[in-house]
């Protein structure tokens, strides 16, 4: 922790918590690289050169220039301009530093199990390789749309940049082989209604003042002509956790989001619709680092000044609800988002551009470079629609995912801070402990301490049939 994260630390205390300021280490860090280094570090010069740069097997280039995007918030990283490259590079020497700041705590504390949220930035990163170098046990913690649940994964060398909103192999292997199809289904579609209805805090910020409308009527908001068919482009946020999961047929989302346009402006046999991402409309940097406009219209104007009538920009805060985009599609265009899952399992034709999440599982249309990418966009409108072998199996992923995935405490009570009408940041929430006897822990966190102390166990599932 650090110093000036009072309330933070006060918490810490009352559970017995020995407490390691980061800020006093590395003001007592005051290491010389050698001159190996030194050289290495100051011959990056280019963004491919920083991109492949790794120290002690982690991807330190890579973690700095997804930590300049993130505190500067763009997606767009020229090196070639001095200053750029003197932040990137001061981040590439923290990194480094805090690696070796890492590995004196883990030896002097005697460090067995680490729990990380943030993995792929700042000193989070270093921190994070470091204890995979030195085979730890590494449990990913991270929040859902559920007011009541949160994702847990293990990871290791070999599943280090895997998304934490994926399977293992192994679970997937067990999961395909389920049978109970109809309460799958059930549970599926019961689960799409409260994640774009009103049911949890987490969830509705995403879609503030929107609704689910008629396909029909949607269509008919939008323009587009009958008979026509619909392909939505879901946009990531361009400076958010760059490069982490897995791998990209292109440099960066940036790169990928003006060659997708450019392939939907040469393919007017379909209307195609750019999606803004919805937590642009919640993140906070919309009014501040972004000067009031999404990069991404920058972005795409910039680059095409005027977009043809059938290639559309949709805003954050359209009033159409998600779930409407997913059923008047017939083709989901996306790097890795999460929007792919969704429309898959809804019987639609998804194309991805990245690895880590759901690719490769026979669901997903996975081009393997940006060539044979772009040329599907190309004759895009001539793919037929996906079989019922191919939508069961979206259908079997995004249950695990959206349901069993995210772990559900029944022994803590979500609600709203006081002060707070609704959720923008995770903290706007409060856990309050459910009546429980004390002699004992509740069946929910027991199941938990025992799955995190089995590092092979690769995902800690919530649901019917799970031990």
């Amino acid at each position: 922790t650090s110093r000036g994260q009072r309330l933070l630390n006060a918490y810490y205390r009352l559970l017995g918590a020995e407490l390691i300021f980061f800020d006093t280490l590395r003001r007592h860090a005051n290491e010389k690289f050698d001159a190996g280094l030194e050289s290495e570090i100051a011959s990056l010069q280019s963004f491919d050169e920083l991109s492949a740069f790794i120290h002690d097997g982690a991807p330190v280039g890579q973690i700095a220039l997804s930590t300049y995007s993130r505190h500067v918030g763009t997606g767009l990283v020229d090196p070639g301009d001095p200053e750029v490259r003197r932040l990137i590079v001061g981040w590439v020497r923290e990194i480094i530093l805090a690696m070796r700041i890492a590995n004196r705590v883990y030896s002097d504390h005697r460090v067995e199990v680490l729990f990380f949220s943030e993995v792929f930035m700042e000193e989070y990163g270093a921190f994070y390789y470091t204890a995979l170098n030195r085979n730890l046990n590494v449990i990913r913690c991270a929040g859902t749309v559920r007011d009541d649940a949160f994702i847990f994964q293990h990871r290791s060398r070999a599943h280090d940049r895997i998304h934490h909103s994926s399977v293992d192999p192994s679970t997937w292997e067990r999961l395909m082989r389920q049978q109970d199809d109809s309460r799958i289904e059930a549970e599926l579609i019961q689960n799409f209604s409260d994640r774009y209805g009103e049911k949890w805090h987490r969830s509705k910020r995403n879609q503030p003042g929107t609704a689910v409308v008629e396909v029909e009527s949607a269509k008919r908001q939008l323009g587009i002509r009958p008979g026509r068919k619909v392909s939505v482009i879901y946009s990531h946020i361009l400076y958010d956790t760059l490069f982490f999961f897995g791998t990209d047929l292109f440099k960066d989302y940036a790169e990928w989001l003006v060659e997708t346009a450019r392939a939907a402006i040469a393919n007017p046999h379909l209307d195609w619709l750019i999606k803004v991402h919805p937590s642009n409309l919640w993140r906070g940097e919309f009014g501040t680092l972004l000067k009031g406009r999404y990069e991404e219209e920058l972005l795409l104007e910039s680059t095409f000044g005027s977009l043809p009538p059938h290639v559309r920009i949709v805003p954050a805060d359209t009033p159409i609800n998600p779930l409407t985009w997913f059923r008047l599609a017939d083709y989901g265009i996306t790097v890795r988002g999460t929007s792919g899952l969704e429309m898959a399992a809804l019987g639609k034709t998804v194309i991805t551009a990245g690895t880590g999440r759901y690719e490769g599982n026979g669901f997903t249309i996975d081009p393997p470079d940006a060539a044979a990418y772009l040329d599907l966009l190309s004759r895009l409108h001539t793919l037929p629609p996906p079989d019922a072998d191919r939508i069961r199996l979206a259908k079997l992923y995004a249950h695990a995912i959206f349901v069993m995935k995210p772990y559900t405490l029944h022994s803590m009570t979500p609600q709203l801070r006081t002060g707070r009408r609704q959720v923008q940041a995770s903290d706007d929430l409060i856990y309050m402990p459910a009546a429980v006897d004390g002699s004992k822990l509740p069946p929910d966190l027991a199941r938990f301490a025992d799955w995190a102390l089995r590092p092979g166990d690769r995902d800690l599932l919530s649901g019917p049939g799970v031990q």
